[in-house]
């Protein structure tokens, strides 16, 4: 993963494709970022590459407009810099005027190095609306007035993260890529990956731990009823698996867990086939993703909400899970020190 220290900003240009008022307006001339906006560009960057919400991408070379242009860009000439990204602010403003939702911006176009490798960033920082203060004076008159005003052009905070970006290694073409849906003549449609940048997209990662563990879940309660205990152990394996290898092998996750029914591992393969994950191999790069896996979280039919930290519950001397012959669980938790109410 890149670290955010690592990240060395070359080149800037801001562009403004207001699709509210009709204005594509293309600048000319590079930025010159002090610190502070160093520093602004470097975390909306490394927001972006940090975050498992970003879906792997690759060009379709054939079909490309921007791959195309990408091609033939020298981006170390100025000129040739400016010039590219006017080419694609131009053909992004295009994409946007298709769908009536999609939010106006401006086109941050960025290259950093990182680790030796030169990155394009395409970071649309879209419009919020908010209010401010507007001081009006009649020059025949004495009278201030102050008003409050709703403006509809304000850029992301430094500390938000944007919903739509793209970073493309330039060395390979590999993209990193942050998008939403939105309506184009009468359907969703991710705009930027399929008009924009025409290109094939994956599963994010988070999205793909978000699958996995569903599934898994849903096969738990579908075959384990009230074994409360074979439940929260198949969890725990998951999460076994995760620290041991660091990554989720998806093959070898449904043998570990399911293998030794053949029922729950067929059921298991199919569910992953249906989302083309059945052979997949993925890491996270943000240790946030998988804090869900630290914990068994139960919740019982009166509304109790019991949370339980992994480790604590992997020593089996500490926790206990009885059921009786009518179905009914009992939790035993022992050498408990202190307790705390929150």
């Amino acid at each position: 993963m890149i670290a955010k220290d690592d990240i060395v900003i070359r080149k800037a240009i801001l562009h403004i494709l207001d699709t509210n008022r009709g204005e594509c307006i293309l600048s000319n001339t590079l930025l010159d970022p002090g610190p502070d906006l160093h520093d602004f560009i470097r975390n909306h960057i490394y927001k972006i590459v940090s975050s498992d919400d970003t879906k792997n991408c690759e060009f379709d070379p054939e079909y490309s407009p921007i791959y195309s242009i990408l091609e033939t860009w020298d981006e170390s000439d100025e000129t040739s810099f400016i010039e590219t990204s006017q080419a694609i602010a131009n053909k992004l403003y295009i994409a946007m005027g298709e769908g009536l939702d999609i939010p106006a911006a401006d086109l941050l176009f960025v290259t950093f190095q990182a680790e030796g490798i030169i990155y394009l960033a395409l970071l649309k920082m879209n419009y919020k609306e908010s209010y401010t203060h507007e001081v009006t004076e009649t020059p025949d008159n004495p009278v201030i007035n102050t008003d409050i005003i709703k403006t509809h052009s304000l850029l992301p905070s430094a500390t938000s993260r944007i919903p739509e970006a793209v970073v493309i290694n330039l060395s390979n073409y590999h993209i990193k890529l942050l998008e939403k849906k939105y309506e184009i003549n009468g359907e969703k449609a991710y705009y930027l990956s399929e008009n924009f940048l025409v290109c094939r997209t994956s599963i994010p990662p988070k999205k793909k731990l978000n699958i996995l563990t569903r599934v898994i879940n849903n096969i738990s309660n579908k075959y384990d009823g009230a074994d409360l205990k074979t439940k929260m152990d198949t969890k725990s394996a998951l999460q076994k698996e995760y620290v041991d290898n660091k990554s989720f092998d998806i093959e070898e996750i449904g043998n570990k867990l399911f293998g030794k029914s053949p029922e729950k591992k067929s059921e298991f393969d199919e569910k992953m086939e249906q989302y083309d994950l059945q052979y997949d191999n993925f890491t996270v790069t943000n240790e946030s993703t998988v804090k869900k896996l630290e914990k068994q979280v139960m919740v019982t039919d009166s509304g109790i909400e019991i949370s339980i930290p992994m480790e604590t519950y992997n020593k089996l001397a500490n926790f206990e899970v009885q059921t009786d012959v009518t179905g009914k669980s009992t939790i035993i938790i022992r050498n408990i020190d202190n307790l705390v109410l929150k």
